[in-house]
């Protein structure tokens, strides 16, 4: 009963740290992206030339999405 409750528990331990990496995926490729628009480097270097754009973290990926699908 003990060994079923470990593998239990190394499962769902397991599962966390899966769902963990790929949030971090998602964010990685989505500030890569936005890179790529505004051409920053660091976080609040992107969120500076957003704000002189005047777009929003949404329409920058966008235009990038459309970029990509031309």
């Amino acid at each position: 009963m003990i060994d079923f409750l470990h593998t239990v528990f190394g499962i769902v331990i397991l599962s966390f740290m899966a769902y963990g990496c790929w949030i971090s995926t998602i964010a990685l490729s989505e500030r890569s992206k936005l890179r790529k628009v505004t051409g920053a480097y660091y976080d609040y270097e992107i969120e500076e030339a957003l704000k002189e754009m005047q777009l929003t973290r949404e329409q920058a990926l966008d235009i990038c999405v459309d970029k990509k699908h031309k």
